[in-house]
């Protein structure tokens, strides 16, 4: 089981943030990820991102994941290449099509339809991979022209990072299929906000099911292995107890902030609650009945979840 927690965001005491990263490097966890959201206060993500590789020897440094319409392709290949080779190869370079309408209208950005954003993204996912090889890109297409661009710098991974790619639709997880290494599974965003019951709700096993059999259906097709692709779930919500006493309790607390009963909430995958045990227990049923065998824990407190990640450490 490979695990995943958000970096921290950086305050005003830099060595502690660093300081940090350095016990998670040192810990059991796979990758540290960044988002990438202006509004709710957190990091650039590229800078951190480039922060992290240099602050690290070990972990993942994931982008979970880069809003392309915040940014141009080219610019997002040059900077993930750029990390790519401060890291030493271990980049993971999350793409996604923006979903958080608040964030738009804050930065007077055009909220177009879903659609359109999949369409941007889908050409975006295009030029980035072929920046990443060694010869001259030639593209016209509705939202991007590049003209005779080579990329660089080389990254260290090749034929280029990882590629994270995912969502709740069919359409952004046929992508993940056809492009991705690492799929994420998790709830529709068309309707703009992640706080609410139907991301819970969209995350319950059988629509969780029929997610990953889209992204695995549009790898065959392609061609490519869909055993050979990670399926990683987003947790909306971790909270580790120190008693079993305690579950019930923090399981109520948690659905209430969501609008949704506790009975769905302790079925869905994007919550996870309970004491390290059964949180385990709770990964350990998800990956043997879904095949989610990669969990981002979300803006968890690192020294709540230490214990869970040393346990699934533990166990591989």
């Amino acid at each position: 089981m490979k695990t995943a927690l958000y970096a921290r965001p950086i305050g005003r005491d830099v060595n502690a943030w660093r300081e940090q990263l350095r016990r998670l490097d040192d810990s059991g966890l796979t990758a540290v990820s960044v988002s990438d959201h202006f509004l709710v206060g957190r990091q650039d993500p590229i800078a951190a991102l480039a922060a992290i590789a240099t602050s690290t020897r070990r972990l993942r440094v994931m982008a979970l994941v880069l809003c392309n319409d915040y940014r141009h392709p080219v610019i997002t290949h040059h900077a993930a290449a750029t990390i790519d080779v401060l890291s030493g190869g271990r980049l993971d370079l999350g793409l996604g099509a923006g979903y958080l309408a608040a964030e738009y209208a804050a930065a007077g950005l055009p909220y177009d339809a879903p659609g359109q954003r999949v369409d941007r993204l889908a050409e975006s996912v295009a030029v980035i991979k072929a920046l990443f090889t060694d010869q001259p890109v030639h593209h016209e297409g509705e939202a991007y022209a590049v003209t005779g661009l080579t990329g660089s710098p080389a990254p260290v991974q090749t034929p280029h990072p990882p590629l994270l790619i995912g969502g709740g639709g069919k359409r952004m997880l046929t992508m993940a299929g056809e492009h991705a290494q690492i799929a994420g599974i998790h709830s529709n965003l068309r309707h703009g906000s992640a706080y609410n019951a139907a991301v819970i709700e969209d995350m319950l096993p059988d629509r969780m099911s029929r997610k990953i059999a889209w992204v695995r259906e549009a790898a065959e097709r392609a061609g490519r292995d869909p055993d050979q692709l990670d399926y990683l779930s987003i947790t909306w919500t971790c909270r580790v107890v120190d008693s079993p006493r305690q579950t019930d309790a923090a399981l109520a607390e948690v659905c209430r902030a969501y609008g949704v009963d506790p009975a769905v909430g302790r079925r869905s995958t994007g919550l996870l609650v309970g004491t390290a045990e059964q949180c385990v227990e709770q990964l350990q049923h998800r990956r043997e009945e879904l095949g989610l065998n990669y969990v981002d824990f979300g803006a968890a407190d690192a020294a709540e979840v230490a214990p869970l990640v040393a346990a699934l450490a533990a166990l591989d």
